[in-house]
């Protein structure tokens, strides 16, 4: 054969391995292609992982056509991320899991995924035992009733009935303290004015008053009402009291005094909110007087 042929035909190792000297790839070298599938390859796993087990950039091309794009697949860049991702994944296999109705629901899957939220077998079911109530407030029986109903009929669960009923509470508890507080300025607010437009007869002043709502028999509806603090009202009856008369509203020793003294006795002394015992209120002097008139009358008939 001619000599300028000889080099196109392989023979020996060379004809052996299928590669010229030139492509022969010799100790740990590897190629720098990455066939894939779609190449009519094999994906090329060996150069996938890098070092600290990270991914390399195309390692999804190694995946089935029909996952490789999921967007989940996206934040993967490491095998540990990986491994997490498929740890995560066998928990929420195992978890219970409610299906959430859909807008066709019948009342029967509506209230199996209710009662799988939580949600008592009936309203008598929901306890409030762990709901902390404040002094001074009680609940009624009636509306915790009224409000299982609601509670149940909308599929709240135990846990969020009781953090409802919380909430309740708390914002009656704040109603009360800002009523207080309210009373509070009103009676300072309007102790301040008297004080200031009577000066010295201040103390009189508040008698007739007192007197006055005795003898019209406003004491206690004043008192529902909330107006014994109220400065309009007291000037008004402050009025009346002066056109009536001291000596026929406040009456003394000397005078008989209507009902029974021990009951009336009994019942200033018996109630801590009364002005008997507030040095400052409005009413304390003529209420003072009240009492000491009603232990002359109990003394004066103990001398019978």
């Amino acid at each position: 054969m001619p000599e300028e042929n000889s080099n196109t035909i392989l023979g020996g190792e060379e004809a052996a391995t299928g590669v010229t000297g030139e492509q022969k790839v010799t100790g740990s070298e590897q190629p720098e292609t990455k066939p894939t599938p779609e190449a009519g390859g094999a994906f090329d796993y060996a150069r996938m992982v890098g070092a600290e087990g990270a991914l390399a950039e195309n390692w999804r091309e190694g995946l089935p056509e029909n996952i490789r794009g999921e967007k989940c697949l996206e934040p993967i860049k490491t095998i540990g991320t990986l491994a997490q991702s498929y740890v995560h994944a066998q928990h929420a296999i195992g978890a219970n899991k409610v299906a959430i109705p859909g807008e066709n629901a019948t009342p029967e899957e509506w209230n199996e995924f209710y009662r799988a939220c939580g949600r008592p077998e009936n309203a008598e079911g929901y306890k409030h035992d762990g709901v902390k109530l404040p002094e001074g407030i009680a609940l009624d029986d009636e509306q915790v009733a009224a409000f299982r109903k609601f509670a149940f009929d909308n599929g709240m669960s135990q846990k969020a009935f009781e953090a409802a009923l919380a909430f309740d509470v708390a914002r009656v508890e704040k109603m009360q303290a800002a009523a207080r507080a309210e009373h509070d300025r009103e009676y300072n607010e309007t102790l301040t004015k008297l004080r200031s437009e009577f000066g010295g007869s201040f103390g009189t002043v508040v008698a007739q008053c007192n007197k006055a709502m005795e003898t019209f028999g406003l004491t206690e509806v004043l008192r529902d009402k909330g107006l014994l603090n109220n400065y309009t009202i007291i000037k008004a009856l402050a009025g009346i009291g002066e056109r009536i008369g001291e000596s026929k509203l406040k009456g003394g020793e000397g005078q008989p005094v209507a009902g029974d003294p021990s009951a009336r006795l009994a019942e200033i002394q018996g109630n801590p909110d009364d002005p008997y015992y507030k040095k400052d209120h409005p009413a304390h002097n003529a209420r003072v007087a009240e009492v000491n008139g009603l232990l002359a009358a109990l003394a004066k008939a103990g001398r019978k």
